[in-house]
């Protein structure tokens, strides 16, 4: 089959039904496409990583197109590297990459203007697919826009497209879907719905289990519990709210690795822990309640200074300090901590380490200038 081909036929629903056709318009849309390029968020998760995998199937089956990932940023929680090892999946610095020698360019599980997926300047990708809250319109030269569905993982989207149209679906596939809505749902626990578990509960049959429990169980370094270290003795807690600064970090995943492993302290309803990796502020949000909007408080949070986005419960931003000295770092941490706090209400006057005794009333210090922890 040439990659000018029309799509190979779809099975119909086995309950009679019709299939669901968002696969057949995503193909109608793109057919006849040489160059293929699929482009996930910097710093790529479980689920962005899941989605590109199963995109560049549906193109290999269906538009005989072999196609690239590309990636900004790093891969550097332990757990992720595990995944791209096990299921051998490759993937492309994003500055390795002519973005002007592809002709299907697509989007997942990030929009255009959410700026962690920086795209080149005037381009606007073909197909764009993500779970996330629209933030724009869709743009006219999109040709493919499947954005904002309410679902928990933007695998969910993609999976859903191999089920409902009984399309097989290779092992190593199926296996990255299932850890990518697993990851972005805390195994369905956390703002997943219907089809969030229809889809999990489909890939099942497919799915390695057991590489599954491996890349859960990836093997970390020292320095990871020393980080741990860092961010619970700099850890502070006000009122509900507990912020962390973990000054320079060698991988952005950890700020929010250290936000959900905050939130595990009972009586805790909000964490935010921020890091800088290289010449960026990195910061992640997490919250107990599901409803909030954690991707609107860390887009208000960040302001103008920088992007954020997120969903839910889970959110993060950046902050660009290029040739910033140490002063103006110092500002930043504190200006986002004051917006995160003022935001969700916490009282500064019940301020308190983590590890104080929360019997001691004492430790009631004013909020200091280099931000939660010290300076970075």
């Amino acid at each position: 089959m040439s990659a000018s081909s029309p799509p190979a036929p779809l099975a119909p629903k086995a309950n009679g039904n019709g299939r669901d056709k968002r696969l057949l318009q995503l193909l109608v849309a793109v057919r006849g496409r040489k160059t293929s390029l699929i482009q996930v968020h910097n710093n790529p998760d479980p689920d962005a990583l899941g989605a590109a995998m199963g995109m560049r199937e549906l193109y290999r089956r269906y538009l005989d197109l072999r196609s690239r990932i590309v990636f900004g940023g790093i891969v550097g929680r332990a757990e992720n590297r595990t995944m791209l090892r096990l299921l051998q999946l490759e993937i492309v610095p994003a500055s390795k990459v002519d973005f002007g020698c592809c002709d299907l360019h697509t989007l997942v599980d990030a929009q255009p203007g959410f700026g962690h997926a920086p795209l080149p300047e005037g381009r606007y990708p073909d197909v764009v697919i993500d779970h996330h809250p629209m933030r724009e319109s869709r743009p006219q030269s999109v040709a493919y826009w499947d954005v904002a569905r309410p679902v928990g993982a933007t695998s969910t989207l993609v999976a859903l497209l191999f089920l409902r149209n009984h399309v097989p679906i290779p092992g190593d596939v199926a296996t990255a879907l299932m850890y990518g809505i697993k990851s972005d749902t805390h195994d369905l626990s956390e703002h997943a719905t219907d089809e969030d578990r229809e889809a999990y509960h489909g890939l099942f049959p497919f799915a390695d289990t057991a590489t599954i429990a491996q890349i859960q169980n990836a093997r970390v370094p020292q320095s990871y519990f020393a980080m741990f270290s860092r961010a619970i003795e700099n850890a502070q807690v006000y009122d509900f709210a507990c912020v962390a600064h973990l000054g320079r970090i060698d991988n952005p995943d950890m700020v929010a690795e250290m936000a959900d492993f905050l939130l595990r302290c009972e009586d805790l309803r909000w964490t935010m822990v921020t890091g800088l990796y290289e010449q960026t502020l990195h910061f992640s949000l997490r919250s107990t309640d599901r409803n909030a909007r954690a991707g609107s408080l860390a887009r208000r949070v960040v302001g103008v200074m920088g992007s954020a986005g997120g969903h839910g419960q889970m959110a993060g931003g950046q902050v660009p300090l290029s040739d910033a000295d140490k002063r103006t770092r110092d500002r930043v941490v504190k200006a986002v901590t004051d917006r995160f706090l003022s935001d969700v209400k916490a009282k500064r006057s019940l301020r308190r380490s983590l590890l104080a005794d929360p019997m001691d009333e004492t430790d009631t210090k004013e909020f200091d200038a280099g931000g939660p922890g010290g300076p970075p």
